[in-house]
């Protein structure tokens, strides 16, 4: 017998900035990952880009209700 995993599909931002001067942006970039449904999103990001140097948005579709493009 299988066991099948639901995954859900994150879109998000990931703004680099400068460690002295945080509020200058050295870059942006875009990305899509896919987690187990019910994992944390932001806890994951933390561990991957951590703050300051680090923020991580959730692109504004994936804050609405139906989560759909």
């Amino acid at each position: 017998m299988r066991t099948y995993v639901r995954m859900r599909m994150f879109s998000f931002t990931i703004t680099e900035h400068d460690s002295a001067r945080p509020w200058i942006v050295i870059g942006r970039e875009q990305r899509t990952v896919e987690l187990e449904e019910g994992a944390d999103f932001f806890g994951w990001a933390r561990e991957q880009w951590p703050e300051p140097r680090w923020t991580v948005e959730l692109d504004p579709w994936q804050l609405s209700p139906d989560r759909s493009p």
